[in-house]
Order: C-alpha cells, then sequence, then structure tokens
C-alpha cells in the first residue's frame, strides 16, 4: 500500500452513511436482537439507570458484566425515552416457530403471546394480554447500532493513529466491520453491544496513546474496561508498552480512577451483586460449550474463573517478554497491536465455550495489525474466515472440535508475538528511518518490505 492519501470529508461521511445502512439492513435481514437470553438484564440495568433507580439497577444478578454500557446508554434512554425507551421488544414470527418444535398445535397461539411474537398482544405476568410489544428498532436493540458506530470510529482512529492509514485501507477497514459476521453476531445472537462498545473505546483509548496522550488513553480505556472486561487484555500491553514511568502513571491513574468511579455507587448499592458481575461469575458460572477447557469437566465457577483470570496472567507475562524483546525502545505499531491481539487471542485459548460473538475482538485487532504493517491483510482474513467457519459449522466430535478451536485461537496469539519479535529484531533499522509514531509519539514503527 503505497497511496498515503486519505478520504475527504464527505466521502468519508458517505462512506460512513453506506456502511451504517449496510450494517442495519445485515441485522434487520438476521431478524434483530433477540428478546430473551442476556437481553433482558441488560435492558433491565439500563432503563431503571435511566429512571434514577439506582439500587434496582444494581440488583441485577444475571448480568456478568461491569455497568459500563448502562452508565452510558441510559442517557439516550432518557432524552428519546419515547422512540427507543422500551427494555422489551417483540420476537419475529420465525424466531418464534423455529423454538416452537414439540409445542402442540392448539398450544401454539398462546406460546407465541408468550414469547412476545411481533404483532400479537404480549402475555403479561399476571395472565392478562397486554399491548402488542415494539420491535427492535423502536426499543432499546436500536442502541446496538450506535455501539457498532463506536467501534468504527475507533478503528479508523487507531489506523490513522498507527500512521498506516491511506483511502484503501479505510474503506478496506470500514468494509470489514460491515461484513464481519462477529461484528452482527454481537448484536442478533444474544444482545451483546457491550463487547462492541468496548472494543471501539479500546481501539480509541490505543489511538490517543500513540498520539502520546496518555491521561486520554487511560479514560477512554478505563470505560472500556467498565463496560466490558475483556478490554483489560487490551490496557495491560498498553501500559508495558509506555515508554517510561510517568507516561506509564499518567496513563493507569485515569483509568483507574474511571472505573472506581464508575463502580462506586454500584458498590454502595449492592456491593455483593457488583463484585459478582464484575468478576464474570454473577450468572452461575461458565457455560458448557466445546473447548479444550470444558472437556476438562471441571465446576462450572472453576471453568468460568479460569476463563477470566489466565488470560490476564498471559497478558501480564507476554507484556513482560515483549518489553524485554524491545528493551527500553518505545514500542512501534506493529508491536503493540502484535501483542493486543496475541492477548485478546488468548481469550479464545482458555474459554469454555465460543460463541461466534467471541471471535470479534481477536479479528479486529488481526485486521488492523495486517494493514498497519502495509500488507494485503490475506493473513488475517485468512484466520478470520477459517474461525468463524469453525465455530459456526464446528465438527460433531467434541475432542476434534475442541482440538481446532485451540489450534485456531493459538494460531492467532502465534502470529501476534512472531510480529513483536519481528519489531525487536528490526529496531535498528527503525532508528534511522522515517517511520509511523511510536507509543511515546517518536518516530519508529513499521517496515514496508
Amino acid at each position: 500500500m503505497t497511496d498515503r492519501a486519505s478520504l475527504p470529508l464527505l466521502l468519508r461521511l458517505g462512506l460512513l452513511a453506506v456502511a451504517l445502512a449496510a450494517y442495519a439492513g445485515i441485522v434487520f435481514v438476521r431478524q434483530g436482537p433477540p428478546a430473551t437470553g442476556d437481553t433482558p438484564p441488560l435492558t433491565a440495568v439500563t432503563t431503571r439507570l435511566s429512571e434514577g433507580d439506582l439500587h434496582g439497577a444494581a440488583a441485577v444478578v444475571t448480568l456478568p458484566d461491569p455497568p459500563g454500557y448502562a452508565l452510558l446508554a441510559s442517557p439516550f434512554v432518557a432524552l428519546f425515552r419515547p422512540f427507543i425507551g422500551a427494555a422489551r421488544w417483540c420476537t419475529t414470527a420465525s424466531r418464534v416457530a423455529a423454538s416452537a418444535h414439540g409445542v402442540p398445535r392448539d398450544a401454539r397461539a398462546l406460546f407465541a403471546e408468550e414469547q412476545g411474537q411481533c404483532g400479537r398482544r404480549a402475555l403479561r405476568r399476571d395472565g392478562q394480554l397486554g399491548a402488542p410489544l415494539p420491535p427492535w428498532y423502536h426499543a432499546q436493540g436500536v442502541l446496538g447500532i450506535l455501539a457498532w458506530l463506536v467501534l468504527v470510529a475507533g478503528a479508523v482512529a487507531l489506523l490513522r493513529a498507527a500512521g498506516a492509514l491511506c483511502w484503501t485501507a479505510e474503506v478496506a477497514l470500514v468494509v470489514f466491520l460491515v461484513i464481519l459476521p462477529s461484528a452482527s453476531s454481537a448484536i442478533v445472537q444474544l444482545f451483546h453491544p457491550q463487547d462492541l462498545l468496548s472494543l471501539g473505546l479500546s481501539a480509541s483509548g490505543l489511538a490517543l496513546l500513540l498520539r502520546r496522550r496518555a491521561a486520554g488513553a487511560g479514560v477512554l480505556l478505563g470505560l472500556a474496561f467498565l463496560t466490558k472486561q475483556f478490554a483489560v487484555l487490551i490496557l495491560v500491553p498498553a501500559a508495558v508498552a509506555a515508554p517510561d514511568r510517568r507516561i506509564r502513571v499518567r496513563l493507569l491513574v485515569p483509568a483507574a480512577a474511571v472505573t472506581v468511579a464508575g463502580l462506586l455507587p454500584f458498590l454502595a448499592a449492592d456491593p455483593r451483586t457488583t463484585l459478582q458481575n464484575l468478576s464474570g461469575i454473577g450468572a452461575a458460572g461458565a457455560v458448557s460449550g466445546t473447548t479444550v477447557l470444558s472437556l476438562l469437566h471441571a465446576s462450572p465457577d472453576l471453568t468460568s474463573a479460569v476463563a477470566r483470570d489466565v488470560p490476564v496472567v498471559f497478558a501480564l507475562a507476554a507484556s513482560w517478554w515483549a518489553r524485554r524483546r524491545l528493551g527500553g525502545s518505545p514500542f512501534p505499531p506493529v508491536a503493540l497491536l502484535g501483542l493486543v491481539l496475541a492477548c485478546l487471542a488468548s481469550r479464545l485459548v482458555f474459554e469454555s465455550v465460543i460463541f461466534p460473538y467471541y471471535l470479534l475482538a481477536a479479528s479486529v485487532a488481526f485486521l488492523v495489525l495486517d494493514l498497519v504493517r502495509g500488507e494485503v491483510p490475506d493473513r488475517s482474513l485468512a484466520w478470520i474466515a477459517a474461525s468463524a467457519a469453525f465455530v459456526v459449522l464446528h465438527p460433531a466430535n467434541t475432542v476434534l472440535d475442541a482440538g481446532g478451536t485451540l489450534v485456531l485461537a493459538a494460531t492467532a496469539v502465534i502470529c501476534g508475538l512472531t510480529d513483536v519479535a519481528g519489531a525487536a529484531r528490526h529496531r535498528t533499522r527503525w532508528a534511522g528511518a522515517e517511520l509511523p509514531p511510536a507509543v511515546d509519539g517518536t518516530a519508529a514503527a513499521t517496515t514496508r518490505e
């Protein structure tokens, strides 16, 4: 990629508008966010915060996430309540039909009302029929589209800050974020807009760090962790990549302050539930799946603890190794992004179950890394296609399924660490070259071989 020109503002806005319409269309075709699963607890916390009910929001025990998404989304719910304030929305007829297998024919009308089928009067808890529920795009489900916009903005900002942006890279990245299966699955599978939001905030934080704005980066990375716990796998390499203690402190203190400020009201209202949700085991442990970890038949709480904690330990060890390899040199963007990819992919190694949207963070990090390297992203696209196909069309043999998942996750980890090692080998060559900014804002970055 030799053309360094970026898109003019009007073309960029046009690209964003077309991409937004295309992504919303994909979500619509995939029948929108589900009305069940993780949706009710997430919208319950958001709704109660928008109504000023902190104690009610803090008491929700079935959502093993920090309250960051609800804190950020509740002002929109409060301001636009007549249009998007509904915490519940209807379920499409095809979804209801797909879940109605085994239901007697004469009971299917009642089943449809219980499921809140679109166009039917929903069955209330008191057994009476209420008004029909609104569609997802007239309820809080539409906020998932806004979360995707945050991801797009963060990914493009990171590409720019790494000094690798040309108009082809920008278009490729935006198109990729439209068609990436895990990006829409994060909305239509279990309604996890917090994953999109956290990754977008993290990418924006890394962009500010590369521009030597450590305090702003700390605020965004703190918000990202407050939204979804996996952001700590980005915060750790970001902190280690800081070239000196002063910048590291300017990064970590705002991150900690934002996290504490967001958690304190919830801790005061319901400390036990808040700590359970923050730990990620507030929903009775891990879900059984087909990964190497799940084949060990450990207890759900132990499996969940391993899935949440061991990747953090790996991130600390990998970041320490990367710092030793690069010495006191600033981390070039390729090294930082390679380390971030390895840390995010390690989460897939230790998970008890992998839903398609779990691939989101590693997929985006992998593509951005390849674009920053200045190469055709065939490596990342091949991994994304293979991992998505394998997770969706997993083999019937559980051992083969678990082994294949492990190999794919380990491949992404190895690719990330290999780029870190390559950055360390070439740092003397970078010293005299005109290259993109490193973490401290000085010249040092990627090779264009």
